[in-house]
């Protein structure tokens, strides 16, 4: 086995990223022993696993999947949710409530409206593409409160950082609270507003220069700055 890229390094389609007996994940495609990028990314390289973790791409909703979706429209039993993807999501009532509505004799728009911001999972994806979410579990639901920020759903991963590192510096010296979805956005909760604001900078610095080495510290010492009364 021979590696020819270091992980975390910027490759492009079509470079040769290793030879030998590598598990391939998303991003990369092999050719006899050669595995090549297919997108333009980082390499990562963890043992035997290889993938490359694209730039740019949009939001492909999979089971399992954590997301923030927002009403835009309703039905009979439930609503349709954009996910920041070409593929809605379909919320039925009973997934939110976790229990039986007389659709009869409930009126659902007492819980969910049009433009209202829903933490939810996604519990199916059937071969025609067709999103089936629920939310009824703790923390899932209506989100009330906070700012809603929208990123590039790849840059999600550098926002959590290995083990959750950059999320949790970040809530620890902004004093907010962030739930980032994995459709690219992210709800921020804070009492003071200048943090608030201080942080939707610092994701969006985090997604421009999320190829870059040493972006925890730039986003740590700035957010400090700001805490500190700097600007």
């Amino acid at each position: 086995m021979m590696l020819h890229v270091q992980n975390r390094e910027l490759v492009i389609p079509g470079q040769l990223l290793a030879e030998g007996s590598y598990l391939l994940y998303g991003g990369v495609f092999k050719e006899g022993k050669c595995v090549y990028s297919s997108v333009v990314g980082l390499a990562e390289v963890r043992g035997q696993d290889i993938r490359v973790i694209p730039l740019q791409g949009c939001y492909i909703p999979k089971r399992g999947d954590f997301v923030i979706g927002v009403v835009v429209d309703t039905h009979s039993s439930g609503w349709i949710l954009d996910l920041n993807s070409p593929y809605a999501g379909n919320l039925f009532v009973s997934g939110l409530l976790d229990r039986k509505v007389d659709l009869d004799r409930e009126d659902i728009s007492q819980y969910l409206k049009v433009g209202d911001a829903v933490a939810a999972e996604v519990v199916d994806v059937d071969e025609r593409m067709r999103v089936m979410l629920e939310a009824s579990g703790p923390g899932m639901g209506k989100v009330t409160g906070g700012k809603l920020v929208e990123i590039a759903p790849t840059k999600i991963p550098r926002v959590i950082g290995k083990k959750g590192s950059m999320s949790t510096m970040i809530q620890s010296t902004s004093g907010c609270r962030l739930r980032a979805g994995q459709n690219g956005r992210i709800m921020i909760w804070g009492d003071d507003t200048r943090m608030v604001r201080a942080v939707v900078e610092a994701l969006l610095t985090i997604e421009r220069e999320a190829h870059t080495s040493g972006l925890t510290d730039r986003v740590h010492q700035f957010l400090e700055r700001i805490k500190s009364g700097g600007e």
